[in-house]
């Protein structure tokens, strides 16, 4: 049975085709609960905004490609979507192949790439496509409550009674630390991955601004 059979009715429904519910079942098998929850809160928050925008379903936005691209946006940091890249880049890659797996367009597959891939770039992701910017703040809204008085309360609590946030937070930090420590390519400088890691590994390896901006700009 599907995570999402018998939701409460302040959430509503959501777009049942046989893509959104085999990404369901995939982020579900690959993922510990918190992060399941995480990226589910993330589709209601963002079809909330899109609805406080006066944005329509089907008319202005396509809702199985928003639903791809938030309920995948975190596969990066599981062990279906490990590669050689910091996790957005490496899930943005798993959840565009997902997506042509399962019957999307190659149009829709581009989108869920741009909008897994910019999720932690705030300031760019709002002004690449209204999927990438929806699904930026659906994300946003759960992971920092950044625009979350756009989500609709209804919506908010039921969706949090629903799906625990489970210390999120740390435990998404926790496991990009995790990542960098095994496979130090997932570093990126000047990132959602680095703050996080230069946080949590204060004597860090890595290069900070400073040493950066010291640099020659030129090699001798």
């Amino acid at each position: 049975m599907s995570v999402l059979e018998n939701l409460p009715e302040e959430i509503g429904g959501w777009p049942r085709t046989a893509a959104t519910e085999a990404a369901v079942a995939f982020t579900a098998e690959h993922s510990p609960e918190w992060l399941l929850n995480h990226t589910v809160r993330s589709y209601f928050y963002a079809r909330s905004i899109a609805t406080a925008r006066n944005l329509v379903a089907g008319e202005d936005y396509d809702d199985e490609t928003l639903f791809l691209a938030t309920v995948l946006h975190d596969i990066g940091l599981t062990d279906a979507g490990q590669g050689p890249n910091r996790f957005e880049v490496d899930g943005a890659f798993r959840a565009a192949r997902f997506a042509r797996e399962h019957g999307l367009s190659d149009v829709a597959a581009d989108q869920i790439w741009d909008a897994v891939a910019l999720h932690t770039s705030a300031g760019i992701a709002p002004h690449k496509h209204l999927l990438g910017a929806l699904a930026h703040f659906g994300i946003g809204a759960d992971m920092f409550a950044f625009g979350v008085e756009e989500v609709d309360r209804a919506v908010l609590d039921a969706a949090h009674e629903a799906f625990p946030y489970l210390d999120l937070r740390n435990n998404i930090h926790a496991q990009v630390v995790h990542q960098i420590d095994e496979q130090p390519s997932k570093w990126a400088p000047v990132s959602f991955v680095d703050i996080v890691y230069r946080k949590h590994r204060p004597d860090n390896p890595f290069p900070g601004l400073d040493e950066l901006a010291a640099g020659p700009v030129r090699p001798d």
